[in-house]
């Protein structure tokens, strides 16, 4: 999937491969407006409900925290029971093998910003959401949420 920021990180484009690079063409026309690239090698937390796109247009939201060194465990202990207040929106959610280490990606999908508000809302109503959270937030030493949008060619359009 190919992505470009529309809030957050302006002008940055992610691409997202589950297996080899099917966007090769793209990447060689673009590489003359690309100033800066960085990868990652990533896996999927298993927890992570399967995401089925249903092409209903909206935008995507990249939450992206790093984590400190050795909480990654701890991390995925607490999100496999958080994921379940919110599986209704959720996308993909990984980890970092090879590149910046200790970084996780949460990764939504919303409607509009009317619909990420009330998701949002939603989650705080639950105990048990607020509890994950508490025992989560020391974990983080960064974070940064974009908002990207499907790019015209990108099959999440």
């Amino acid at each position: 999937a190919v992505v470009s920021t529309q809030s957050g990180h302006y002008g940055r484009a992610y691409m997202i491969y589950r297996t080899k690079n099917i966007y090769k063409q793209y990447e060689e026309e673009q590489a003359k407006f690309i100033n800066h690239r960085s990868s990652q090698v990533c896996f999927q937390f298993s927890f992570w409900p399967e995401y089925i796109d249903n092409s209903d247009g909206g935008f995507f939201e990249i939450r992206s925290y790093s984590l400190r060194p050795g909480s990654l465990y701890e991390w995925g202990n607490a999100w496999a029971q958080g994921i379940k207040i919110r599986d209704s929106d959720a996308v993909m959610g990984l980890a970092t093998q090879v590149g910046t280490m200790n970084t996780v990606h949460h990764i939504w999908r919303y409607r509009d910003l009317v619909e990420r508000a009330e998701e949002r809302g939603n989650a705080w109503q639950s105990k048990e959401w607020a509890r994950i959270v508490k025992q989560t937030v020391p974990l983080i030493t960064d974070l940064n949420v974009d908002i990207l949008v499907p790019t015209d060619f990108s099959p999440l359009q």
